[in-house]
């Protein structure tokens, strides 16, 4: 049986994807009040996705001063639903102390549930999870100090940051040059 156009709309919004997709071309265009009550409305449909944005929009405050405690709360929501990119925002957020105390033990074990839990689909997080957990390898934050795991992750975020260039995703010159210059630090380090 085929659905009608009116059927698709309602289909898509039973998870809030149509309040998502309007939430992020309002955050894309700067509209972030707007981008705040699309997400809202996509995260009571249980949008694990709006519920992250809605994490970012607090923690860089958009609509305000940052509320590193609001976005915490969002951030852990998306995570319960799992969320990749909540888990290493959650593990950004024990690694800087936002909200919580620091802590690199927790940080990493969180970078490390962001990698377990991908899917098919979000290979845009991949960069950034392998940047944070190379960097948790090089520098022994969380785990034992190993030059070799670092290298592999820091060589799969280079590989998923071209990816990422090539798929005009958002922010990717940023994240090339971190994952880049900690790629340098590492094989530094490694054959000095």
């Amino acid at each position: 049986m085929a659905f009608s156009d009116k059927d698709k709309f309602v289909e898509m919004d039973k998870n809030g994807a149509t309040w998502l997709d309007r939430g992020a071309e309002a955050y894309r265009q700067g509209d972030y009040e707007l981008a705040l009550q699309c997400y809202k409305k996509a995260a009571d449909y249980g949008n694990s996705q709006a519920m992250c944005n809605l994490g970012y929009i607090y923690a860089f405050g958009r609509v305000g001063e940052a509320d590193q405690e609001q976005a915490f709360y969002y951030f852990t929501q998306a995570s319960l639903a799992g969320n990749p990119n909540a888990f290493y925002k959650l593990g950004d957020a024990f690694r800087f102390g936002n909200f919580v105390k620091r802590n690199n033990e927790i940080a990493f074990q969180y970078y490390s549930m962001a990698e377990s839990v991908l899917q098919e689909g979000d290979e845009d997080l991949i960069a950034e999870i392998d940047y944070r957990l190379a960097l948790c390898y090089a520098r022994g934050w969380g785990t034992g100090q190993r030059w070799d795991l670092a290298l592999k992750y820091i060589n799969e975020a280079q590989l998923y940051a071209y990816r990422n260039k090539q798929h005009g995703e958002y922010n990717w010159q940023k994240t090339s040059q971190r994952i880049n210059k900690l790629h340098d630090e590492i094989v530094s380090e490694m054959f000095s």
